[in-house]
């Protein structure tokens, strides 16, 4: 029986590998690990017939998935490849400025909102949200539901030194939500979205002796004792539009770094014709 015609698949090493990781993870959703193995058999040489027969699945779904692969970026990760598209439906109830809103007031302390409570509750934030014309309607349960997404617990109380009220924070939230909405749009004009943050304080750490390879019914071993080398900080910045995450690390975190890691972006993208930076309100920036 002859194959089904097909485009072929070419993959690099690193999406080979983050295939490779997707079928061996014990926790992969099986509808991942289909979808990651139909494009590995795929880079094999093998057709649409044997694939469907080796993983059970019909010739239809193979060609969808491997159509789906030819026809995206190479740059977009790999996860985000096999993720299902996003479905049509009925549309938002609730914008995403209304749902940060929410949040920023979850964050405030109930009796400052004339409520005799200690911790909000959800009819009490409905009745605040409604209140203060954030929504001209919501119930207990749909604030319950966007509360947990924010991970929010309610149980614990920390120390906090809590920040003076912005005036303008309905402003900036706007236009944040709206920089991020529109970075898959601004990306096919030439325009670029990008996430910029640091993290201080990273170990650099060196073991002491090499890893031992694995062995038949034994994992590899690793050298449990270190050397600390100081620490590290990372800087990094996140493509909205692709998922490409790039950093730099060095030894400090200044002004001049962040520059230089902005330049750095700036002329790894000769064709772009304008940058969108979302940064937060760190010193440096």
């Amino acid at each position: 029986m002859s194959q089904l015609k097909s485009s072929p698949i070419n993959l690099t090493p690193v999406q080979r590998d983050d295939l490779e990781r997707i079928v061996r993870k014990p926790k992969s959703p099986q509808i991942l690990v289909t979808r990651a193995k139909i494009i590995l058999l795929a880079d094999d040489g093998l057709g649409i017939r044997e694939s469907a027969r080796l993983l059970g699945i019909s010739r239809d779904q193979v060609q969808r998935w491997r159509r789906r692969w030819l026809d995206t970026d190479c740059l977009v990760e790999v996860s985000l490849v096999l993720a299902d598209a996003p479905r049509p439906g009925a549309p938002a109830t609730y914008t995403p400025e209304q749902i940060c809103a929410l949040v920023a007031m979850a964050c405030e302390h109930p009796e400052d909102s004339e409520h005799p409570i200690s911790h909000w509750t959800q009819p009490e934030m409905a009745d605040e949200a409604i209140k203060r014309g954030i929504v001209e309607n919501i119930s207990p349960r749909s604030v319950g539901r966007f509360l947990p997404e924010a991970s929010f617990p309610p149980h614990r109380i920390r120390g906090w030194l809590t920040p003076k009220r912005d005036e303008q924070f309905e402003e900036k939230c706007h236009d944040i939500c709206e920089t991020y909405s529109k970075a898959l749009e601004r990306e096919q004009n030439g325009e670029k979205t990008i996430s910029i943050d640091e993290m201080t304080g990273i170990q650099a750490l060196e073991r002491k002796a090499p890893n031992l390879p694995m062995k038949p019914s034994q994992p590899s071993l690793k050298e449990f004792e270190y050397i600390r080398h100081g620490t590290q900080t990372l800087i990094a910045g996140f493509d909205v539009a692709t998922g490409q995450v790039f950093g730099e690390i060095g030894e400090t975190r200044t002004e001049n770094d962040l520059a230089r890691f902005i330049n750095k972006i700036f002329n790894n993208q000769p064709n772009s014709k304008k940058f969108h930076i979302v940064s937060d309100n760190l010193n440096i920036h």
